[in-house]
């Protein structure tokens, strides 16, 4: 199908076979903890029952429910802290078996985590997480070429419609309908008019469900669309303890069960230049996510867009995507993946920053370049004075807004010259040649008359 991986990006076929081979070392090790809970859940339920003993014993002494309340917890705290077989629940390190991070779509979407989609109204968040479970429905591989994982998928996305829009869209990016299941609503019933009804699904309330339909379905990835029609009427998403009132329990639910949970967020209106503080709501909740990813326009292309990763606490982050939103012959939309892409994170948030008219010289020089150029190449295309060049440069590669080659060479963040090697290279020399540079400029005497004159 037209919305298949494009063959242009190449996977990392070394670290999809190391990842292969791990998913039977990964199963054995997790059985080994699955017994470890199911050995302490056995406790709990041991402990109950004797609890529940002795509350009849006390009902048929008569004792008043004040009484039995003080007495239960009077016994509850000698058994809590006293014999130690019903010692607390807290586990020695040593007993952990260790396991690796097994993962539904590498170095993006973890099984058993909670991962952010963040992105700003109309950049294809929800269309891009179904492309994510048309992959998953049928177990084909996932968008940059690397092995896919074949399951159930559970969707709960109160603000689309699943007739005219949910399943078209799903039809058009290859899915396996038969393998979705949509949970908007959940039954309830009302004790005093003694009615069952529906209501909306409330990540507060319904956890529960939750997890009952994901053993159902045997699912292993889990779509939110998006958090603040999820969270519930009584939480404030900006407040931090409400917010992990929510999300420790949902972490605790997706390790249980094993599923990867995909939650969609927007961004807010500011303008942080920290890129973690732009989703809506709470730190607390990216803080609770082990992975975030981020779906903007294409600095260079308003028709494009850019998959990022912009945290990774399970892995090194994931080279960014390129993708647009096409249509097929019924005028639904689908993706259509590019390629890589080599923006910076920070300039896919700050397309618009005001540049002076020395770093637009020097952008359009790069740009136009057909590779990547040196100091005093651009110092030549561009007329600056080598000295104030020199400076300016430092600046906005500290600023992300160039991109650092080998042997002092730079260019602009996506330009094409630009390779997986040479990108290696920047990593790993980027602290030496800010160290020389920075000598080079102190060394200069022009040096605090040229940045008065940088920063007017």
């Amino acid at each position: 199908m037209e919305n298949h991986p494009d063959p242009t990006i190449s996977p990392n076929q070394e670290e999809a076979t190391q990842q292969g081979s791990s998913v039977n070392v990964n199963k054995s090790d997790k059985s080994k903890n699955d017994l470890n809970t199911a050995s302490r859940t056995n406790k709990c339920e041991e402990l109950n029952e004797k609890m529940a003993q002795m509350a009849r014993g006390m009902r048929r002494c008569e004792l008043t429910e004040r009484e039995m309340e003080w007495e239960l917890k009077r016994v509850f705290g000698y058994v809590k802290y006293g014999p130690p077989e019903y010692q607390s629940t807290s586990v020695k390190l040593s007993e952990v078996e260790t396991q690796q991070i097994d993962w539904l779509w590498q170095r993006r979407i973890p099984f058993g985590k909670i991962t952010l989609l963040d992105g700003d109204p109309g950049m294809g968040k929800s269309l891009l997480a179904i492309t994510i479970a048309a992959c998953v429905s049928t177990g084909r591989p996932m968008p940059d070429g690397t092995p896919g994982r074949q399951g159930g998928i559970i969707l709960i996305a109160p603000e689309d419609s699943a007739e005219d829009t949910i399943k078209p869209r799903m039809e058009a990016a290859g899915c396996d309908p038969s393998q979705v299941l949509l949970l908007n609503n959940v039954l309830c019933f009302d004790e005093k008019r003694q009615v069952v009804y529906e209501r909306p699904f409330s990540l507060s309330r319904d956890l529960n469900d939750l997890e009952i339909e994901i053993k159902r379905a045997k699912a292993i990835l889990v779509v939110l669309d998006p958090l603040t029609a999820l969270l519930g009427r009584n939480i404030d998403s900006s407040r931090d303890q409400d917010v992990r009132e929510v999300f420790a329990p949902l972490a605790q639910l997706a390790e249980r069960t094993g599923c990867a949970i995909l939650i969609i967020r927007h961004l807010s209106k500011g303008s942080s230049a920290n890129i973690l503080y732009r989703g809506a709501g709470s730190i607390g909740i990216i803080a609770s996510a082990r992975t975030c990813l981020l779906v903007a326009q294409d600095p260079d292309d308003e028709q494009k867009r850019v998959f990022a990763t912009i945290k990774s606490n399970l892995s090194k982050m994931a080279p960014n995507l390129t993708f647009q939103i096409v249509e097929n012959e019924r005028g639904v939309p689908y993706i259509q993946w590019l390629g890589a892409n080599h923006h910076t994170n920070w300039a896919l948030l700050h397309p618009g920053t005001n540049l002076s008219f020395e770093r637009q010289e020097i952008l359009g020089a790069l740009k136009d370049a057909t590779g990547p150029l040196d100091t005093k190449e651009i110092s030549e295309l561009t007329g600056l004075k080598y000295a104030s060049l020199r400076l300016i440069l430092y600046r906005m590669q500290d600023a992300q807004e160039i991109v650092r080659l080998y042997r002092g060479k730079y260019t602009s963040p996506n330009h094409p010259s630009i390779t997986p090697k040479s990108m290696l290279t920047t990593s790993e020399t980027n602290e030496t040649n800010e160290t020389n540079e920075t000598n080079e400029t102190n060394e200069t005497s022009e040096t605090s008359e040229t940045i008065k004159h940088i920063d007017k």
